[in-house]
């Protein structure tokens, strides 16, 4: 253990980032009260959301890095396991408080995040100085189909629950009718995924040997004992749950006390600070034109949230007693459907233009503009 301590410090303190981990320090000693002026709330929201940022940068390092020494099939489940680990920590964190609508449009958000903001920003840097830049067909086909299912999966239960003339929840503290249907669609949809990882590493094996040799990356830094690197992630892990913790504790305070809009904050707010690490891989492998690896960072892990992440958080939930409903507001879901439909229509032809990537960035901002102005 006290080599994993050791570790984690000087993955910390290796880079610029560094810096950012006076936030981290300063999350995990808040006290937050909710006689606290909105101004400070405020602080403390932006203060614990810049101290997720070095530990999801590490996180994602470290993900990686135990996917690589563990090969393909193993490696793959730890990825698919671990490689949304901020917005898990966080929406469960959210899901033990009883945020149950915070939980499912925060998710619906970090897709969005990623989807528009981070792979147009992506697209028009790996596009500046070319016409159009040319996508591994086979891999963005299936990732593209699986983000328009993984919507239909859950925009079928949501309207259900309408038609139920239910109030709309996200979530209750009973076992009622529809928990029951949520628990369903959840195991049948994590059965899914999991189908589709048998086939990216079973039969359809083949289609995806280019790309993952053309994102092979040389090994950089000294390669740590298996041991001392799944210590270093657990660790980097209790420190997540701490920092999840305060963040979502600032964040209820901050929309009972500011009145906020909670579709402006689950959308767009909240996810700027999730989605960081899959950001900056994406823009730093576009900076380096190699738009597949940011495809997988954006795409893969918006697929992964929603056939992944949610329904784990469905099954989770029972046993504290929190039954996540898999269901939507019609707002956050018309949102989120149109975003999976511009990138399956942007990556049909597999090129990618600067023009395109404007596009995303665009929707975004009339999505965010118009939550912000007009959703309360």
């Amino acid at each position: 253990m006290g080599n994993a301590w050791m570790g984690l410090g000087r993955e910390l303190l290796a880079s610029r980032w560094s810096l950012l981990l006076l936030f981290t320090t300063a999350a995990l000693m808040a006290r937050l009260d909710a006689a606290m002026p909105i101004s400070q709330l405020i602080g403390w929201f932006v203060v614990c959301g810049l101290g997720l940022v070095p530990l999801a940068r590490m996180i994602a390092e470290m993900v990686e890095a135990l996917a690589d020494r563990l090969g393909d099939r193993i490696g793959g489940l730890v990825s698919v396991a671990l490689g949304n680990l901020v917005e898990l920590v966080v929406s469960f964190t959210a899901l033990a408080s009883g945020l149950y609508e915070l939980v499912v449009i925060s998710i619906a958000g970090a897709v969005i995040t990623n989807c528009l903001l981070v792979l147009g920003i992506s697209t028009c840097l790996s596009a500046r100085n070319t016409a159009t830049i040319r996508i591994h067909p086979h891999s963005t086909g299936l990732q593209s189909q699986q983000l328009l299912v993984s919507t239909i999966f859950l925009a079928v239960p949501s309207i259900f629950f309408v038609r139920l003339r239910h109030a709309m929840s996200d979530g209750s503290n009973r076992f009622d009718g529809f928990a029951t249907y949520s628990t369903v669609v959840a195991s049948l949809v994590l059965v899914f995924y999991l189908l589709s990882f048998v086939y990216q590493l079973g039969t359809g094996r083949n289609l995806y040997v280019r790309q993952q040799s053309e994102q092979v990356l040389p090994p950089t830094g000294e390669e740590r004992p298996l041991v001392v690197l799944i210590g270093m992630l657990l660790l980097a892990s209790l420190l997540l749950v701490g920092v999840s913790e305060r963040l979502v504790e600032s964040l209820q305070l901050l929309v009972d006390g500011a009145h906020l809009n909670p579709l402006f904050v689950g959308l767009f707010l909240l996810p700027l600070f999730g989605s960081f690490s899959e950001g900056l891989i994406a823009v730093k492998a576009s900076l380096s034109n190699r738009m597949d690896l940011a495809m997988t960072s954006t795409v893969e892990s918006s697929v992964q949230l929603l056939l992944f992440v949610l329904p784990l958080l469905v099954l989770c939930g029972m046993p504290m007693g929190r039954y996540l409903h898999m269901a939507i507001p019609g707002d956050a879901l018309f949102c989120l459907g149109s975003t999976v439909l511009a990138v399956h229509w942007i990556t049909e032809n597999r090129e990618l233009s600067w023009y395109e990537g404007s596009l995303l960035l665009t929707l975004y901002a009339v999505m965010a503009s118009g939550s912000l102005l007009l959703g309360g």
